[in-house]
């Protein structure tokens, strides 16, 4: 992984993360250069990346006056990426949420001025209004869709920096979700995860059939990072999914957080609320008492359907071997665990250090399963 910050794994892991959702090497150096010496400070963090937000936005509604819209399309979207990175290290309250806003307006400004190839939808669910972007294949015919969740810390806007058209190009449609613990539901309405992904996913599927431009025989599900387990728990109840990614390999989640806090990892993604923020809880105690119950031990032998697994050698967030025993345990009979090394690149934790060759990789294999040609790019 490329140590931006060499003392600190949480803010290169999160440099190298904005880095693979659109971010620019050149912008960010600029104004993140000022913070590789001396002690880490969370303040000087967000101020940071909302300026260099906000220099974006400035240099795009001058682009917007000269009559340059996708110019200024294209800043507004890097400006979201930057809000949403600042905002990851920043403990909920208004700092946070403002943060998270501008986030979301940014990336509403780039659809509309880029223009990308983006629909905003709302899923009605148990947990309220679950809300997605839809990057709609280019097909004249129905097309297959791959439902896209997110993880512990990483939103529907940096979903689309991570796939962008990567499904569209191989004549698929793909759904990037906000969902329960995730984005909009828990930073603007407070709900939590839920350790049944089924039944968000459920309600997601009840949508996804009422469409004309989607194939309802054909859907696929995938998580990154926390979305390892999503996804493949969702699989393992849900029929309705025909093949399932897990961008990141998940066995017991809650075995993981015992031993990050008890040796008070470095290697964490964000800082320690985090926790009983996603889980709906008020202590830590609470949070690594819920999280248990956020285990594949048992769920895997359930799931039946195709199933790629793809980790990183060199995770230093979740353990190699846990990719290993999901793959060991799942009850598929097409099923693929992909670990990229340190010597071909993409070992670190969802490839975050060289993330091309995973997503071409996790989209040729839905192309597969799916019997889907290149589609006009």
């Amino acid at each position: 992984m490329f140590y931006y910050f060499p003392d600190n794994y949480m803010w290169s892991s999160a440099f190298n993360l904005a880095l693979m959702a659109g971010g620019s090497l050149g912008e960010m150096h600029r104004w993140l250069a000022p913070l590789r010496d001396g002690e880490p400070e969370p303040e000087a963090w967000g101020k940071a990346w909302a300026g260099m937000a906000g220099q974006q936005e400035e240099q795009a509604e001058k682009d917007l006056q000269a009559g340059l819209r996708r110019s200024a399309g294209l800043r507004y979207l890097r400006a979201s990426v930057y809000h949403a990175s600042g905002e990851r290290q920043i403990a909920p309250g208004p700092e946070k949420t403002a943060s998270y806003r501008a986030a979301l307006d940014a990336f509403e400004k780039a659809v509309e001025l880029a223009p990308l190839n983006v629909e905003r939808i709302e899923v009605p669910s148990p947990d309220g209004v679950l809300p997605g972007y839809l990057i709609p294949a280019r097909t004249a015919e129905p097309a297959p869709v791959v439902i896209f969740y997110g993880g512990f810390d990483v939103t529907k806007e940096i979903l689309y920096g991570f796939v962008e058209e990567e499904f569209v190009r191989r004549g698929i449609t793909c759904l990037v979700m906000d969902s329960p613990g995730v984005g909009e539901p828990l930073r603007l309405r407070n709900v939590p995860s839920r350790p049944d992904y089924e039944v968000p996913t459920g309600a997601v599927i009840d949508y996804l059939e009422t469409r004309a431009d989607v194939d309802a025989d054909r859907i696929g599900v995938m998580g990154i990072s926390l979305g390892g387990y999503y996804a493949p728990r969702s699989a393992a109840f849900e029929p309705r999914i025909k093949a399932c990614a897990a961008w990141g390999g998940i066995w017991d989640w809650g075995a993981t957080w015992e031993k990050r806090w008890a040796t008070r990892s470095k290697t964490v993604s964000v800082p320690w609320f985090q926790l009983p923020w996603v889980m709906g809880t008020d202590t830590m105690e609470a949070g690594l008492e819920r999280v248990r119950q956020w285990t594949l031990v048992d769920v895997l032998p359930e799931l039946t359907q195709p199933l790629l697994i793809v980790h990183g050698e060199n995770d230093r967030q979740v353990a190699v071997e846990d990719a290993h025993k999901a793959y060991e345990a799942a009850g598929s009979a097409d099923k693929t665990l992909r670990i990229f090394t340190v010597a071909e690149g993409g070992a670190e934790h969802c490839q975050t250090d060289e993330p091309d060759p995973a997503r071409q990789l996790i989209a040729d294999w839905f192309a597969q399963r799916f019997g889907t040609l290149p589609a006009q790019s």
